[in-house]
């Protein structure tokens, strides 16, 4: 089958995962393209980049800035555009079946602008996870799925080792969403002062180029003035890595802290660090219930003592730590995005090679 993914966003092909630091979104797209391709579909991507590519069976295409360019092939069974709803009918593509994929929060759905596009086009709509599926609006005619999202192989393959000394926590929680001043604050008045030897690792770019001197955006600079006097409690912050080594980086870590947000419906940096079999402390929002095994593969934790009291003890308590590590690990478990094809192929869109 002839499947063509679109997405307008930023510049990237099936290389950039292992090159560089990408979005969750945006390798999600280079998961599921990769898979199907290599379960005999032809499988083409069309984004922001400048010069055509194939990698590993994908063709990866520049996205046409207008109607003369002819980048893309004149007929597909399958269009998925990829978060943007516009996509769906701006290209010049014959498809037989419209897909849109959502990648974020689902409330611009909602617009009249928006409804009367997907009124036209009638697209199946494919959603996350449950909670961003309940936030969407009400179908309109529309078919809607959740397809849970696959974990890239360097975190599925990555060998489990023993946890660094002293114990490390990692999050990547934006600095611009607020959830990270939260998280900062339960570890420098609870978890630090509990476990004085911790380390709490902030995979962020934007608190790096703060860090160096460079320009920030201005709500960030106190933030980055408070991570500046939180080294002494063990606050280090880590620049964002291609796939494998920051599965190499968090393989080592003792447990992975999610402050989360009611509208992250997607919750990708958790999904890495259960693959990898990182342990999980989090609070109910978003996406988060289904990410995480509560319970066995981390805790979803009900207030801000018990996000404290919790990390406390996966980074102290060896038993705990393994035992929601293995769990984190387990066969029953893990899900690649070979796993999120043939989902595709068997229960929904019924696809033919």
């Amino acid at each position: 089958m002839r499947i063509l993914f679109a997405d307008d966003g930023v510049p990237y092909d099936g290389r950039t995962p292992a090159e560089a630091p990408l979005g969750g979104g945006e390798r999600a797209v280079a998961g599921l393209a990769r898979a199907l391709a290599m379960r005999g579909h032809v499988v083409t991507v069309a984004t922001a980049i400048m010069d055509p590519v194939r990698v590993d069976g994908v063709a990866w295409v520049p996205l046409p800035m207008d109607e003369h360019e002819r980048s893309l092939p004149d007929d597909t069974d399958v269009l998925v555009a990829v978060r943007r709803p516009s996509l769906l009918s701006s290209l010049p593509v014959r498809a037989g079946r419209r897909v849109l994929w959502v990648l974020g929060q689902p409330a611009s759905l909602v617009r009249p602008v928006v409804r009367a596009r997907l009124s036209a086009s009638r697209p199946d709509i494919v959603y996350l996870s449950n909670s961003q599926r309940a936030a969407g609006p009400s179908s309109g005619g529309q078919v809607a799925h959740v397809l849970a999202p696959g974990a890239a192989w360097p975190f599925l393959n990555s060998e489990p080792a023993a946890p660094a000394d002293p114990p490390v926590a990692v999050t990547a929680a934006h600095p611009l969403h607020g959830d990270l001043d939260w998280l900062l604050d339960r570890w420098e008045h609870g978890i630090a002062p509990a476990v004085p030897n911790a380390r709490l690792h902030l995979y962020s770019a934007l608190l790096s180029a703060g860090l160096a001197g460079e320009p920030v955006p201005e709500p960030l600079t106190p933030l980055v003035a408070r991570v500046r006097t939180l080294a002494e409690k063990g606050v280090e912050v880590r620049e964002p890595q291609p796939e494998a080594a920051l599965a190499d980086a968090w393989r080592t870590a003792r447990v992975y802290l999610h402050p989360g947000q009611s509208w992250d419906h997607a919750c990708w940096p958790l999904i890495d660090a259960q693959a990898v079999g990182l342990p999980a402390v989090a609070r109910p929002l978003g996406g988060a219930p289904e990410r995480i095994a509560n319970g066995d593969s981390g805790m979803l934790v009900p207030d801000d003592d018990a996000f404290v009291n919790v990390t406390v003890q996966i980074l102290t308590d060896d038993g705990l730590h393994k035992g929601m590590a293995d769990e984190a690990r387990g066969p029953t478990r893990l899900r690649a995005w070979e796993d999120v094809a043939e989902d595709l192929e068997t229960h929904w869109f019924s696809f033919s090679r």
